[in-house]
C-alpha cells in the first residue's frame, strides 16, 4: 500500500489493490483488512457502539439502520424509553465518526474520489474545486455511504436520487435517519458539507421514532 500526495500539503491514502483511495489512513487499514481477509471487520465506530451492549448478537455485515432496529428490540425500549434516547444519540456520534473515518476532508483530492467512486460518477475529478462544481444537486442517503464504505466492495453503488423530496421519502420508509446537527457550513468533511440534507425538520425525538 502507498500514500500518494494528490495535491500540494494533502495527503490521500491508495489501495494498490482497487484503485481506492481514502481520506484517512484509518480507513485504508479498515478497507484493507475486509478485502483481502474477508474475515469480521475490525471495530469502527458503529462496531463499538453496538459491541457495547451486552448478549446483543451484532453483524456488522448488516446495514446500521438493521442493527440499530435490532438492538432496540433487544433492549425492549419503548417509543419515549430515555435509554433509546441516550443510545440514538451515542449510535449518530457513531455515524458522524465513520463518515469523517471513511470520507476525509474536501481539501483531499482521495476523499472526493472516494465519494464519486461510490455513486458512480465518471470521470473522476482532476481537483478539488472541480469535484465541488459535479457535486452540487446530488441526493443520497448518507447512511447507504457508509455501508457502502463498510462493505469495501467497489462494484456496488450508492442509489442516488432526482430530488430532494424522494430522497425524504425513501430515507422515511428505509428509516436509515443520519441526524447531524452542525451546519453545512461547519464541517470540512466531504460528505457532510457537500452532501447533508435536512431530511426532517423535526425534534430529535420524532427522528428516533422512524427507527423505530
Amino acid at each position: 500500500m502507498s500514500v500518494n500526495l494528490v495535491t500540494a500539503h494533502v495527503v490521500s491514502f491508495h489501495c494498490e489493490l482497487c484503485n481506492r483511495r481514502f481520506g484517512s489512513k484509518d480507513a485504508l487499514d479498515q478497507h484493507i483488512q475486509y478485502s483481502k481477509a474477508h474475515i469480521a471487520p475490525p471495530s469502527t465506530p458503529l462496531d463499538k457502539f453496538f459491541q457495547s451492549f451486552a448478549g446483543f448478537s451484532y453483524n456488522p455485515k448488516l446495514p446500521p439502520s438493521e442493527s440499530y432496529s435490532q438492538l432496540k428490540r433487544f433492549c425492549r425500549w419503548g417509543e419515549y424509553d430515555p435509554e433509546d434516547k441516550e443510545a440514538w444519540e451515542q449510535y449518530q456520534s457513531a455515524l458522524e465518526a465513520e463518515v469523517k473515518m471513511w470520507f476525509g476532508a474536501e481539501d483531499d483530492l482521495g476523499a472526493w474520489h472516494s465519494l464519486y467512486r461510490a455513486i458512480g460518477i465518471e470521470p473522476l475529478p482532476a481537483t478539488c474545486k472541480q469535484a465541488v462544481n459535479v457535486i452540487r444537486g446530488v441526493f443520497v442517503n448518507i447512511i447507504d455511504l457508509i455501508a457502502w464504505a463498510r462493505s469495501g466492495s467497489t462494484n456496488n453503488r450508492v442509489q442516488r436520487f432526482s430530488s430532494l423530496e424522494k430522497l425524504r421519502k425513501y430515507t422515511k420508509q428505509t428509516k436509515k435517519v443520519f441526524h447531524n446537527q452542525l451546519d453545512e457550513d461547519d464541517d470540512g468533511n466531504v460528505v457532510l458539507r457537500h452532501l447533508l440534507r435536512f431530511i426532517f425538520r423535526a425534534t430529535p425525538s420524532e427522528l428516533r421514532r422512524y427507527g423505530n
